[in-house]
């Protein structure tokens, strides 16, 4: 099976819903969105029947994930972009597609 998009997508979820499953308390636990019962039931979602998706909702998933684990402390955005991105890359290499330049965000003063 080929490295695509959507297999770098269903990886990097296993790996949050690793991070997401060690987690011992949940302060958004009452919230249908936020919880961690909803970040992981999204994560095995992506990686059980991404392919049955709409094609954009995994990536819309995997950051809506992305951006609670950030909040909460768990991922740190630069650490992830380093991480991520290499897989990304090579699925946009194994499917014939450039790798987008890197865009980054202006500094803070």
């Amino acid at each position: 099976m080929p490295y695509d998009r959507l297999a770098a997508t269903a990886e990097t979820a296993s790996i949050y819903l690793d991070l997401i499953e060690a987690e011992e308390s949940d302060p958004f636990a009452g919230h249908p969105r936020l919880s961690l019962e909803n970040l992981g039931w999204i994560c095995r979602t992506i990686q059980e029947k991404g392919a049955d998706l709409p094609i954009d909702k995994p990536s819309r998933w995997l950051g809506f994930v992305q951006g609670c684990l950030a909040m909460r402390g768990l991922i740190d955005v630069d650490e992830e972009r380093g991480a991520t991105r290499p897989r990304f890359h090579r699925a946009y290499r194994e499917e014939g597609i450039s790798v987008p330049s890197t865009l980054e965000a202006p500094e803070k003063e």
